[in-house]
């Protein structure tokens, strides 16, 4: 995990930092305005960013009011796709236009049932997709990432 965060963090600089034009506060703080936060998860937490023409959606976990909802990895998955696409529609876009989608689950054994909705759900031609098995994942069987 903190390989991940320190990479991150270097990726962040990166894209940020241009050496031929340096970046004043009032640069910064336009560039700050231009961000849109996208749905409402919590304190911490937005459902995405839009920047421009670029969508950015959180990882989106199968909870209603706080509680995972019931019928294992078939709803948990619909639901995540659903609440993706809101996200999606809220930034004036929809699944025609996702380019990656990275799913983690609980059980890689789950991962011909969530692709029965995955399929059904995701428009032709699909987005690149990854599937990962992640054994503590702290709420549910399935997160989708786009």
């Amino acid at each position: 995990m903190l390989f991940n965060l320190g990479l991150l963090t270097a990726l962040l600089a990166v894209a940020s930092a241009s050496p031929l034009t340096p970046t004043s506060e009032s640069s910064l703080a336009r560039r700050n305005e231009d961000i849109t936060r996208l749905g409402s998860v919590g304190k911490l937490l937005s459902g995405g960013t839009k920047f421009g023409d670029l969508v950015f959606v959180s990882g989106q976990v199968p909870t209603l009011n706080n509680t995972i909802v019931p019928g294992g990895i078939r709803n948990e998955t619909a639901l995540c796709i659903q609440k993706v696409g809101d996200v999606l529609k809220e930034a004036g876009t929809d699944w025609s236009r996702v380019l990656k989608v990275t799913v983690l689950m609980q059980d890689i054994n789950d991962f011909a049932l969530m692709n029965e909705v995955y399929s059904s759900m995701i428009p032709d031609p699909k987005p690149a997709r990854s599937a990962f098995e992640v054994g503590n994942l702290p709420v549910a069987l399935v997160v989708l990432f786009v």
